[in-house]
């Protein structure tokens, strides 16, 4: 099983734990939610858009963890791409009716399009601005998963001078692979979290609100420890 040997390495193992044990709390919560006809007046079909995105959201995170528990980093990154754009769209649909309705109806349907849209009318459609942007995210998780980033992927296979020609990464990761699965822990904490934001004017469960904090301190370590 993996585990972080870099710096700061029993403060990020208890990261990665707790993002897991966020993930599962995570799935529980949002899909109470968008299950429950209760809690929106969506039509059944944009119900079910919605419960097919959010379900490929968390078994995309759950391959994520999973796949960088066995090494399989790059599968790994793969999957926490598909989360996250998954995210996108289900942020996009959410937002404006009107974009549920072209999801559904236009075959020539642009994610893009509607996150411009929607950044050109932000005081319409977000009324806090976020720091972190899914989109931007996903792009740099492209630009690893595509080999744009050739240094940050070449580097990663070397450890001690030895390459890893397996489907795996090796036993051992090298620090340069640690701290790309470091930077992406937190992207996904930081996605997870924006997403989860979406489902809170249906109620709060007391539980899952006292988990949150709990992990949000430990990610403004995070920031002190790393920044």
């Amino acid at each position: 099983m993996f585990e972080f040997t870099i710096r700061e390495n029993e403060f990020l193992n208890e990261f990665m734990n707790l993002l897991s044990e966020y993930v599962n709390k995570s799935y529980k919560f949002t899909m109470k939610y968008v299950t429950n006809p209760a809690l929106s007046d969506m039509r059944e079909n944009e119900r079910l858009v919605l419960i097919v995105l959010n379900k490929s959201i968390f078994q995309n995170l759950y391959s994520f963890i999973k796949l960088n528990e066995s090494n399989m980093q790059f599968a790994a990154f793969a999957c926490l791409e598909n989360a996250v754009n998954a995210m996108r769209l289900y942020r996009v649909l959410c937002i404006n009716p009107n974009y549920m309705h072209d999801y559904i109806t236009n075959s020539g349907f642009s994610l893009e399009f509607c996150e411009n849209e929607m950044l050109d009318n932000q005081n319409e459609y977000v009324k806090d601005t976020e720091e972190f942007s899914l989109r931007e995210f996903s792009i740099g998780l492209n630009k690893f998963n595509t080999f744009e980033l050739k240094n940050a992927s070449i580097s990663s296979q070397l450890v001690d001078g030895n390459i890893y020609l397996g489907l795996s990464c090796g036993k051992q990761l090298g620090d340069d692979m640690q701290n790309e699965i470091r930077k992406s822990l937190v992207g996904a904490y930081l996605s997870l979290h924006l997403h989860n934001k979406m489902f809170f004017n249906g109620g709060i469960d007391n539980e899952f609100e006292e988990f949150e904090d709990n992990i949000y301190a430990r990610f403004l370590e995070y920031i002190k420890k790393f920044s």
